[in-house]
């Protein structure tokens, strides 16, 4: 009898050993940020404490961005990455645009790298040799930009407004293909539509009070 309770307690805490190890090793080395915990865990605008950041900018429906992530998660394992206090994390463009309007991110994947108090964007191919080259050495190469600060309320609608109108921009000169030009149809028919009230509601019965007291 004793024997059968030892052997069950055995197995519980075999079974429970593996499963915390399984546990362990397939936790994701890539860190989720969100609109919520982005400044916390990055600290972009104040000290950077917590290490270079390389953030991937996607969205869940890009085969580019989903093409990216096994190196990605390769060179989140790499110990030479680690050893430079680098962390790599993904945020989700649509899920989080407040953070994505601070960056400006207007296509993805989109990939940043924060490191002492700067911003470097990658532009290379994305590989995993590249990208590595990139993050312990090659930012060097290219002239650091400011990281913006946290916005505003304001700011949020300024910088909305500001995509908004680079969007429009690029749909004009057609770089958005027949997408663009029909997103750029449908703001010219809301803005003739916004026009056509305020004549109707302002414009028009002004006219029609001045007429009438001309008669008068």
């Amino acid at each position: 009898m004793n024997l059968t309770r030892l052997f069950i307690s055995l197995f519980g805490f075999l079974t429970y050993l593996l499963a915390t190890t399984l546990t362990l090793t397939s936790a994701s080395p890539i860190v989720t940020l969100t609109d919520a915990n982005f400044e916390h865990q990055t600290q972009a605008s104040t000290g950077m404490t917590t290490g270079s950041w390389f953030v991937l900018f996607h969205s869940n429906s890009c085969p580019h961005c989903k093409a990216i992530m096994e190196d990605f998660h390769r060179l989140a394992e790499d110990e030479q990455v680690q050893e430079a206090g680098i962390v790599l994390s993904s945020i989700n463009v649509y899920e989080h645009k407040q953070t994505s309007t601070r960056f400006m991110i207007r296509g993805f994947p989109t990939l940043i790298f924060l490191h002492k108090h700067a911003m470097y964007q990658y532009k290379g191919p994305r590989d995993y040799d590249h990208l590595k080259d990139f993050i312990l050495s090659g930012y060097n190469s290219i002239d650091p930009m400011s990281i913006p600060l946290p916005p505003s309320k304001f700011d949020q609608y300024k910088q909305l407004l500001k995509a908004i109108g680079l969007e429009l921009k690029d749909s004009a000169l057609g770089n958005q293909g027949y997408v663009g030009y029909a997103i750029l149809s449908m703001v010219l028919m809301l803005v003739g539509i916004f026009v056509y009230i305020v004549l109707l509601l302002f414009v028009m019965p002004a006219k029609s009070n001045s007429i009438a007291k001309k008669e008068n």
